[in-house]
């Protein structure tokens, strides 16, 4: 066998591939983080092992991904001794053995020179079936690049099982009482998705080989899109409030501002704050005060409409842009009173709530000004709309605050 045929396929951390490497001595190795960057290199090259270290979600998909990928391949685990115990309970039937890292001589030895049907401590469980048909390594990669988002890997699984003369598909909630049709595939979802065939199904053997590859392959990559959004979500929202960050308003504002300058649309922004926010964080103290920016954004939340958009932009200062999804239908749009009218509702609702984080007596102490600016009359991008819309928050201070401002205010 040649130092080719020997190389293995590592997925690990970055410090564990540095360890592994000085104690390797010298042997071949590849080595990956992302579970998904790994089937893709196996799908391009058979590697005699790919070894997994402890830590990743669901091994046994995995494990399994790769015998489809790679029968001839084996599949090892490194695992610490605290969790040791927990892998004999799993039952990762498709993972062929597993050592405690870091690995002895002799078990790199294993790892490398072992011969299929030679593992010295298979984990017990049934064997698994021989691939059949296989997925096209290409296909793989494929629903892999989709994996950033549920809607896209669900509309990317659909269309590669059509190509495979499957008609009549879509997705269906698991939990509806009756999803017609035959479910082909399942899709690890919030709530569980199956991907049904209303037709009458004459589906050959090797097609029902490939759908039974790919369904090996959803559950791990139904967790990298979890991953995935939740990474997402962390980057473009406030910590504390939830509502958009800053930076992300930014560029959620350009963006649907640069759509009005294509179909003449109008958009008007919001810009307020809490009167005397501080005298409340001073009197009730901090933890109140970040209660009451988080009730008052779900205020915010529940009185906008769901394509409006509201971010933090940093202490009690927020923004709200509100725009119209379709084009005027006539030149004299009103876009900025209905703006004006949902800006006066919120702070209505925020003068009538009772915040408990600031005692008994909390109903209607809260209130709020701010200022209006509308595209395109006080600026052409989202800088210059807060500019405006800042001055005319302040003209609200200086009226005696609890007011909404509008920058132009004859427009309406």
């Amino acid at each position: 066998m040649t130092d080719a045929d020997q190389e293995i396929l590592l997925l690990s951390s970055a410090s564990v591939a540095e360890e592994f490497a000085e104690l390797c001595g010298g042997r071949s190795f590849t080595h990956r983080f992302e579970p998904y960057a790994a089937l893709e290199a196996l799908g391009g090259k058979p590697y005699q092992a790919v070894v997994v270290a402890e830590g990743y979600p669901d091994v046994g998909g995995l494990a399994r991904a790769v015998r489809r990928l790679r029968q001839s391949t084996r599949t090892f685990l490194l695992c610490s001794p605290a969790g040791e115990a927990e892998l004999r309970g799993a039952g990762v039937e498709a993972v062929d053995d597993y050592f405690i890292y870091p690995p002895s001589g002799e078990d790199l030895d294993r790892i490398f020179g072992v011969a299929p049907g030679q593992a010295a401590m298979a984990v017990e469980g049934p064997p698994v079936a021989a691939a059949g048909v296989d997925v096209a390594p290409g296909e793989i990669a494929s629903l892999m690049e989709s994996a950033c988002s549920l809607e896209g890997l669900s509309e990317h699984v659909l269309q590669l099982v059509q190509g495979w003369g499957v008609a009549d598909l879509r997705w269906s909630d698991t939990a509806e009482p009756d999803v017609g049709g035959e479910p082909l595939l399942l899709l690890d979802a919030d709530p569980p998705r199956s991907l049904v065939c209303d037709s009458p199904l004459d589906v050959s053997p090797q097609v029902r080989q490939k759908l039974a590859s790919v369904q090996v392959l959803l559950g791990p990559l139904a967790a990298q899109v979890r991953r995935t959004e939740a990474l997402h979500r962390l980057a473009i929202t406030d910590h504390l409030t939830g509502a958009y960050n800053r930076r992300y308003f930014y560029h959620l504002s350009d963006q649907l501002l640069a759509k009005a300058r294509t179909d003449r649309s109008r958009v008007t922004l919001l810009l307020y704050d809490i009167d005397d926010f501080k005298r409340y964080n001073d009197t009730y103290g901090h933890a109140a005060g970040d209660e009451v920016l988080r009730e008052t954004v779900g205020l915010m939340e529940r009185t906008t409409r769901p394509r409006d958009v509201v971010a933090r932009i940093g202490g009690d200062e927020f923004a709200v842009l509100f725009w119209d999804a379709e084009p005027p239908r006539r030149p004299d749009s009103r876009h900025p009173e209905s703006a004006f009218a949902l800006a006066n509702r919120f702070a209505e609702a925020v003068a009538k709530h009772e915040f408990p984080s600031l005692g008994p007596e909390a109903k209607g102490v809260l209130t709020i000004s701010g200022g209006l600016a509308t595209y395109p009359w006080d600026g052409h991008n989202c800088r210059e709309l807060l500019r405006h819309a800042d001055g005319a928050l302040r003209q609200a201070k200086l009226a005696g605050k609890n007011v909404i401002r509008v920058v132009g205010q004859d427009r309406l």
